[in-house]
């Protein structure tokens, strides 16, 4: 991708401002790139972030604690409902042939019962997420 240096003299998002002439109004310490930071500091923090980076070591992953496991539980049984479903309606497919009317409404069911499952999981997240907020709310 050719950037086209006119187009990048006024724009905005750099904050270099853009002369009448078309030429930037370059500062002593670098191109500005809006909110007082240039590409020096860029270059800076690139640099800070990789040698932070070199520094880290390795750690064992732990297992995810009983109240994790508790937690994911819900949605990895909506999870399993979708693709229950999804294996229901692909045998449907390759089948070749057309449904019958009570495996049509056999297939309706489930879906249905899979929907109020997802809507459940969410209501239940929404409001332990709410209660939560209010928790640090007060605490706070």
């Amino acid at each position: 991708m050719n950037i086209d240096p006119s187009m990048l003299a006024a724009s905005p998002v750099l904050g270099l401002g853009g002369a009448a002439g078309g030429s930037p109004a370059m500062p002593a310490g670098g191109v500005q790139a809006g909110y007082g930071l240039s590409f020096t500091d860029l270059g800076h923090f690139e640099q800070a972030l990789s040698t932070s980076q070199a520094r880290l070591e390795a750690r064992p992953v732990q297992a995810p604690s009983e109240a994790l496991q508790a937690m994911a539980r819900p949605l990895e049984y909506v999870n399993n409902e979708a693709a229950s479903l999804a294996e229901f309606a692909n045998r449907a497919v390759e089948a070749g042939s057309a449904m019958t009317p009570g495996e049509m409404v056999m297939l309706s069911v489930r879906c249905q019962e899979f929907m109020f499952h997802c809507q459940l999981t969410s209501n239940v997240a929404n409001r332990a997420s709410d209660g939560l907020q209010q928790l640090f709310r007060q605490q706070s």
